[in-house]
Protein backbone atom coordinates (compact mmCIF):
# COMPACT_ATOMS: atom_id res chain seq x y z
CA UNK A 1 0.00 0.00 0.00
CA UNK A 2 2.74 2.59 0.65
CA UNK A 3 4.57 2.10 -2.68
CA UNK A 4 1.31 1.92 -4.20
CA UNK A 5 0.74 6.08 -1.98
CA UNK A 6 4.75 6.51 -3.10
CA UNK A 7 4.52 6.21 -6.49
CA UNK A 8 1.47 7.86 -7.36
CA UNK A 9 2.71 11.01 -4.64
CA UNK A 10 5.99 10.55 -7.19
CA UNK A 11 3.42 10.79 -10.67
CA UNK A 12 1.59 14.21 -9.53
CA UNK A 13 5.13 15.94 -8.83
CA UNK A 14 6.13 14.87 -12.47
CA UNK A 15 3.13 16.29 -13.79
CA UNK A 16 3.50 19.35 -11.84
CA UNK A 17 6.94 19.63 -12.18
CA UNK A 18 6.56 19.63 -16.05
CA UNK A 19 6.77 23.04 -17.78
CA UNK A 20 3.34 24.21 -19.54
CA UNK A 21 4.28 24.14 -23.50
CA UNK A 22 1.75 25.85 -25.87
CA UNK A 23 2.43 24.60 -29.23
CA UNK A 24 0.79 26.11 -32.98
CA UNK A 25 -0.49 24.17 -35.04
CA UNK A 26 -0.46 26.26 -38.37
CA UNK A 27 1.02 29.18 -39.69
CA UNK A 28 -0.62 32.28 -38.98
CA UNK A 29 -2.28 34.35 -42.11
CA UNK A 30 0.23 36.57 -44.26
CA UNK A 31 -1.43 39.80 -43.11
CA UNK A 32 -0.79 38.65 -39.02
CA UNK A 33 3.33 37.40 -40.10
CA UNK A 34 5.61 39.37 -37.03
CA UNK A 35 8.31 42.16 -38.30
CA UNK A 36 10.61 39.11 -38.22
CA UNK A 37 8.66 36.79 -40.53
CA UNK A 38 8.26 40.03 -43.10
CA UNK A 39 12.12 40.02 -42.98
CA UNK A 40 12.96 36.47 -43.59
CA UNK A 41 10.38 36.91 -46.73
CA UNK A 42 12.33 40.31 -47.89
CA UNK A 43 15.86 38.57 -47.00
CA UNK A 44 14.74 35.48 -49.13
CA UNK A 45 13.89 37.53 -51.95
CA UNK A 46 16.65 39.41 -52.33
CA UNK A 47 18.71 36.59 -52.03
CA UNK A 48 17.07 34.42 -54.92
CA UNK A 49 16.62 37.97 -57.00
CA UNK A 50 19.49 37.64 -59.45
CA UNK A 51 18.69 34.09 -60.21
CA UNK A 52 15.11 34.36 -60.91
CA UNK A 53 14.20 33.21 -57.75
CA UNK A 54 13.02 35.85 -55.28
CA UNK A 55 8.91 35.39 -55.54
CA UNK A 56 9.88 31.50 -55.24
CA UNK A 57 12.58 31.94 -52.46
CA UNK A 58 9.95 33.58 -50.50
CA UNK A 59 7.30 31.46 -51.27
CA UNK A 60 9.18 28.64 -49.80
CA UNK A 61 10.31 30.39 -46.50
CA UNK A 62 6.44 30.99 -46.45
CA UNK A 63 5.43 27.08 -47.00
CA UNK A 64 8.53 25.27 -45.27
CA UNK A 65 8.73 27.45 -41.98
CA UNK A 66 6.07 29.84 -42.24
CA UNK A 67 9.24 32.49 -43.04
CA UNK A 68 11.63 31.43 -39.90
CA UNK A 69 9.19 30.23 -37.66
CA UNK A 70 9.58 26.56 -37.59
CA UNK A 71 13.44 25.59 -38.98
CA UNK A 72 13.23 21.97 -38.03
CA UNK A 73 11.63 18.78 -39.27
CA UNK A 74 12.81 15.82 -37.62
CA UNK A 75 10.57 13.35 -39.81
CA UNK A 76 12.72 14.41 -43.11
CA UNK A 77 15.61 15.48 -41.52
CA UNK A 78 15.39 18.92 -43.13
CA UNK A 79 16.02 22.33 -41.42
CA UNK A 80 16.41 26.04 -42.28
CA UNK A 81 14.00 28.45 -43.62
CA UNK A 82 13.47 26.06 -46.64
CA UNK A 83 13.40 22.89 -45.18
CA UNK A 84 16.30 21.99 -46.58
CA UNK A 85 17.12 17.81 -46.96
CA UNK A 86 20.13 17.22 -44.77
CA UNK A 87 21.83 14.36 -45.46
CA UNK A 88 21.69 16.08 -49.37
CA UNK A 89 23.67 19.15 -48.17
CA UNK A 90 26.10 16.62 -46.49
CA UNK A 91 26.10 14.95 -49.67
CA UNK A 92 27.09 18.37 -51.85
CA UNK A 93 30.91 18.25 -49.74
CA UNK A 94 32.99 15.70 -50.37
CA UNK A 95 34.88 16.02 -46.94
CA UNK A 96 31.99 15.55 -44.40
CA UNK A 97 30.88 12.54 -42.94
CA UNK A 98 27.59 10.93 -43.19
CA UNK A 99 27.12 10.23 -39.83
CA UNK A 100 24.64 11.64 -37.25
CA UNK A 101 27.01 14.18 -35.54
CA UNK A 102 27.17 16.18 -38.88
CA UNK A 103 23.47 16.00 -39.71
CA UNK A 104 23.19 17.30 -35.91
CA UNK A 105 25.94 20.07 -36.71
CA UNK A 106 24.74 20.97 -40.50
CA UNK A 107 20.94 20.88 -39.07
CA UNK A 108 22.47 23.85 -36.22
CA UNK A 109 23.77 25.53 -39.32
CA UNK A 110 20.96 25.55 -41.55
CA UNK A 111 18.79 27.20 -38.82
CA UNK A 112 21.28 29.34 -37.01
CA UNK A 113 22.48 30.93 -41.07
CA UNK A 114 19.84 32.28 -42.69
CA UNK A 115 22.45 33.08 -45.33
CA UNK A 116 23.86 29.52 -45.63
CA UNK A 117 20.49 28.03 -45.62
CA UNK A 118 19.14 30.56 -48.91
CA UNK A 119 22.12 29.58 -51.13
CA UNK A 120 21.57 26.30 -50.19
CA UNK A 121 18.02 26.23 -51.66
CA UNK A 122 19.07 28.33 -54.65
CA UNK A 123 21.53 25.71 -55.44
CA UNK A 124 18.81 23.26 -55.33
CA UNK A 125 16.31 25.97 -57.73
CA UNK A 126 19.37 25.95 -59.50
CA UNK A 127 20.09 22.39 -60.22
CA UNK A 128 16.34 21.62 -61.32
CA UNK A 129 16.23 24.82 -63.37
CA UNK A 130 19.03 22.61 -65.21
CA UNK A 131 17.33 19.56 -65.18
CA UNK A 132 13.84 20.91 -65.96
CA UNK A 133 15.01 23.25 -68.68
CA UNK A 134 12.93 25.87 -66.64
CA UNK A 135 9.91 24.26 -66.19
CA UNK A 136 9.14 26.40 -62.84
CA UNK A 137 6.37 23.84 -61.93
CA UNK A 138 8.72 21.17 -62.49
CA UNK A 139 11.24 22.54 -60.45
CA UNK A 140 9.10 22.76 -57.39
CA UNK A 141 8.40 19.38 -57.63
CA UNK A 142 11.46 18.56 -58.13
CA UNK A 143 12.65 20.64 -54.83
CA UNK A 144 9.75 18.43 -52.92
CA UNK A 145 10.15 15.17 -54.34
CA UNK A 146 13.41 15.10 -56.41
CA UNK A 147 12.85 12.62 -59.50
CA UNK A 148 10.78 10.52 -57.21
CA UNK A 149 7.28 12.22 -58.77
CA UNK A 150 8.26 11.48 -61.69
CA UNK A 151 8.18 7.69 -61.05
CA UNK A 152 5.41 7.24 -58.15
CA UNK A 153 2.36 8.26 -58.59
CA UNK A 154 1.66 9.09 -55.13
CA UNK A 155 4.95 11.14 -54.84
CA UNK A 156 3.67 12.85 -57.76
CA UNK A 157 0.14 13.73 -56.50
CA UNK A 158 2.30 15.16 -53.46
CA UNK A 159 4.22 16.94 -55.15
CA UNK A 160 1.28 18.43 -57.29
CA UNK A 161 -0.10 19.28 -54.02
CA UNK A 162 3.44 20.90 -52.77
CA UNK A 163 3.74 23.04 -56.21
CA UNK A 164 0.34 24.66 -55.99
CA UNK A 165 0.76 25.70 -52.50
CA UNK A 166 3.80 27.57 -53.63
CA UNK A 167 2.52 28.83 -57.01
CA UNK A 168 -0.45 29.97 -54.29
CA UNK A 169 2.11 31.96 -52.03
CA UNK A 170 3.95 33.50 -55.04
CA UNK A 171 0.79 35.12 -56.17
CA UNK A 172 -0.38 35.90 -52.76
CA UNK A 173 3.39 37.81 -52.54
CA UNK A 174 3.25 39.16 -55.94
CA UNK A 175 0.82 41.58 -54.21
CA UNK A 176 2.57 42.04 -50.77
CA UNK A 177 5.91 42.85 -52.37
CA UNK A 178 4.15 45.34 -54.62
CA UNK A 179 2.81 47.26 -50.88
CA UNK A 180 3.72 49.66 -48.49
CA UNK A 181 3.92 46.99 -45.60
CA UNK A 182 7.45 45.86 -47.15
CA UNK A 183 8.86 49.00 -47.78
CA UNK A 184 8.59 49.42 -44.24
CA UNK A 185 10.44 46.51 -43.30
CA UNK A 186 13.38 47.20 -45.79
CA UNK A 187 13.75 50.58 -44.44
CA UNK A 188 14.43 49.06 -41.01
CA UNK A 189 16.45 46.47 -42.18
CA UNK A 190 19.78 46.71 -40.35
CA UNK A 191 22.78 48.45 -42.35
CA UNK A 192 24.74 45.01 -42.72
CA UNK A 193 21.52 42.62 -44.22
CA UNK A 194 23.76 41.45 -47.53
CA UNK A 195 21.72 41.25 -51.00
CA UNK A 196 22.40 38.56 -53.48
CA UNK A 197 25.02 41.61 -55.63
CA UNK A 198 26.91 41.86 -51.86
CA UNK A 199 27.03 37.99 -51.44
CA UNK A 200 28.76 37.40 -54.94
CA UNK A 201 31.30 39.66 -54.08
CA UNK A 202 31.80 37.54 -50.49
CA UNK A 203 32.12 34.63 -52.35
CA UNK A 204 34.68 35.44 -54.75
CA UNK A 205 36.79 36.28 -51.69
CA UNK A 206 39.82 34.23 -51.78
CA UNK A 207 39.55 33.38 -48.18
CA UNK A 208 36.48 31.58 -48.52
CA UNK A 209 38.56 28.64 -50.05
CA UNK A 210 37.57 26.06 -47.45
CA UNK A 211 38.55 22.80 -46.42
CA UNK A 212 34.81 21.42 -46.87
CA UNK A 213 34.65 22.71 -50.66
CA UNK A 214 35.26 19.75 -53.24
CA UNK A 215 36.97 19.82 -56.20
CA UNK A 216 33.95 20.29 -58.07
CA UNK A 217 32.50 22.56 -55.88
CA UNK A 218 32.87 25.42 -58.47
CA UNK A 219 31.05 23.73 -61.23
CA UNK A 220 28.48 22.53 -59.00
CA UNK A 221 28.17 26.82 -57.81
CA UNK A 222 27.65 25.26 -54.07
CA UNK A 223 29.02 27.71 -51.52
CA UNK A 224 31.08 26.54 -49.29
CA UNK A 225 30.57 25.51 -45.90
CA UNK A 226 31.89 27.43 -42.93
CA UNK A 227 33.24 24.63 -40.97
CA UNK A 228 35.91 22.03 -41.78
CA UNK A 229 35.57 18.47 -39.65
CA UNK A 230 38.42 15.67 -38.60
CA UNK A 231 37.14 12.92 -37.31
CA UNK A 232 33.91 14.10 -35.32
CA UNK A 233 35.29 17.74 -34.58
CA UNK A 234 34.47 20.37 -36.62
CA UNK A 235 36.81 23.47 -36.54
CA UNK A 236 37.42 26.91 -38.11
CA UNK A 237 38.00 27.72 -42.16
CA UNK A 238 40.92 26.20 -43.03
CA UNK A 239 43.71 28.99 -44.59
CA UNK A 240 46.58 27.31 -46.08
CA UNK A 241 49.79 29.08 -46.27
CA UNK A 242 51.64 30.11 -48.77
CA UNK A 243 54.30 26.89 -50.59
CA UNK A 244 56.96 26.78 -52.42
CA UNK A 245 55.85 24.49 -54.66
CA UNK A 246 52.18 24.00 -55.19
CA UNK A 247 52.15 20.61 -55.62
CA UNK A 248 53.61 19.74 -52.39
CA UNK A 249 52.19 21.75 -49.03
CA UNK A 250 55.32 20.91 -47.23
CA UNK A 251 57.46 23.64 -47.37
CA UNK A 252 55.45 27.02 -46.17
CA UNK A 253 56.50 30.54 -45.82
CA UNK A 254 56.56 32.28 -42.45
Amino acid sequence: MQRIVLSILLLCSACVALPQVNFKNACVPLAQFSQAQKEVLLRSYLAGESNGFGLTLAAIAWKESCAGEYKMNFQDPSAGNFHAYIPGVINRYPKLKQNGFTQNMVGAMLVENDDFAAQIAIAELKYWHKEHNGNWKNIIKSYNKGYSWQKNPTANIQAEKYYQEVAWRVKQLEKYFGGKDLHKVALNLPKTTKTQKEYQKTKARKELDYYAYGEDSIQNDFKFLPIYQVGNEFAAPYMPKKTILKEFDLLELY
